[in-house]
This record gives structure tokens, sequence and C-alpha cells, in this order.
């Protein structure tokens, strides 16, 4: 006798339009025999026809409700592998947004440090001895004044750069006692005699002696510069008139 609920099954597959071949193998892999199964096709075209459908027995219920959950499944696991597969493919062409903070940053840009200017103050420059630039002054022959210390008598006088003079470097200087000594130097003369201003100045000891020969009278001037005897200029200029003293 034909089961209900395999006729039940073959009506069911038959509406949703799948093939008569289908629905047979769907039956035979799950266990139904095909005679019961060409029965059951046989009995649905007679009825199809007008003819009354003869009562059948019950026969294997669980396998067509295994059936019938297999095909189930079977669908929504279809279903649900399509959706997914339009959901990654929808995802794949969607275009990451970048916002505008991460596009104008440069991945090597840093910030921008102030440098603040140093808020030590300078330090002024140190003077410059008087007398080396005295001595820088003569050397250029460029007008230039300042006082000194007379080395013998201890008198501050004065000694002045007057600048060229007809060709020659023009220099004065006081004597003690109200004397005076006037210099027209050359140039190598000049520079000469500005060595030996800067040698003093720069010495860590210098010195004048007057010693007076006391049989003759005559005086005779030493000069050292630390510690040793050095020829001054100044007396080989007074000796070739280069130099002339007046005032006494």
């Amino acid at each position: 006798m034909v089961n209900q609920q395999l006729l039940d099954y073959i009506k069911q597959q038959t509406q949703q339009g799948v093939n008569n071949e289908q629905i047979k193998q769907s039956l035979l892999a799950n266990g139904w025999q095909n005679i019961d199964i060409e029965e059951a096709f046989n009995s649905i075209n007679y009825s199809a026809q007008g003819q009354p459908i003869s009562n059948f027995s019950n026969k294997a219920p669980v396998q067509i409700w295994k059936i019938i959950i297999v095909s189930l499944i079977g669908a929504v696991a279809i279903g649900g592998g399509i959706y997914f597969a339009s959901k990654t493919f929808s995802k794949s062409k969607e275009v990451p947004k970048v916002s505008n903070e991460v596009l104008n940053q440069s991945p090597t840009s840093k910030p921008i440090e102030t440098v603040k200017p140093s808020e030590q103050p300078v330090k002024e420059a140190q003077s410059q001895n008087p007398e080396i630039v005295f001595a820088d002054k003569l050397n250029s022959c460029t007008k230039y004044k300042i006082t000194f210390k007379h080395p013998i008598t201890g008198e501050i006088l004065e000694k002045e750069v007057l600048g060229i003079v007809s060709g020659k470097c023009d220099y004065v200087e006081q004597m003690p006692n109200g004397g005076k000594m006037e210099c027209k130097y050359s140039e190598g003369e000049r520079m000469v005699a500005a060595q030996y201003y800067k040698d003093v100045a720069t010495a860590e000891s210098a010195g004048t002696s007057v010693n007076a020969n006391s049989g003759s009278g005559e005086q005779k001037t030493t000069y050292t510069i630390n510690g040793k005897v050095v020829d001054n200029p100044l007396q080989e200029a007074m000796n070739t008139g280069v130099c002339v003293i007046s005032g006494y």
C-alpha cells in the first residue's frame, strides 16, 4: 500500500517545480524502495485522471520527515551561502573611507619646535690694552692720542699720532719737565717703533735704567723686556735725527 506521507511529499515537491526524476533520486537516497516510489507516482497520476484513491497503509513515516528536514536544511544552507557571498562581494566593492585628518598628515611630519633666543646676556668684549691699540695706530699711521706713564719719572704724559705729513708719519710725544719729542717716521721706521711699543705692552716686565759715567759724565740708557736687554728704536731715531727733542 502506498504511504500517505510519501504521496504528500511527492505532491509538495511537484508543486515546487521539482521534476519526477529529481524527486525519485532524492527518495532513493533516503532509503525508499523503487517499487514504492513508482507506486506512489502511479497513484498520483491515477488520482489526477479522476479515479478514486485507495486507502494506503502507513509506511516509514520517520523517513519522510527525514527527507523534509534534510531538504529544509539544504535550502537554508544554500540561501545562507548566497546571502553571505552577496554581502562579501558588496563589501569588497566598498572603498575604505579615510578621514581628512589622516590624509592631511605627513608620515614623516614632526611638531615644529619653537626655538627661543638665548636669554643669556651677551658678554661685552673686554677693552683692549690702549698701548696695543696705540701701537696698531702707529703702525698704520692713523690719527690717535693716548696718555701714558713715563718709565723714568712716572709722570702722566701724552703721545699722539698726527697722520701722514709730507710723506712721513708725524708723531709727537711729551717729555718730562715740559719737553717734547717729534718724530717723522718713514714706513719702515714707524713699523719698527710700533712693534717695540707692542712688545713693551704685552711683556710681563719691562724697564728702563740710566747709568752715568763718573769720568766722562756720559749717560747710558738701558732698556729691558722680560729681563732681557733690547734696543730701543726711539733712541736710534734720536741719534739719526728722525726724532727731535725740543723745549729745553
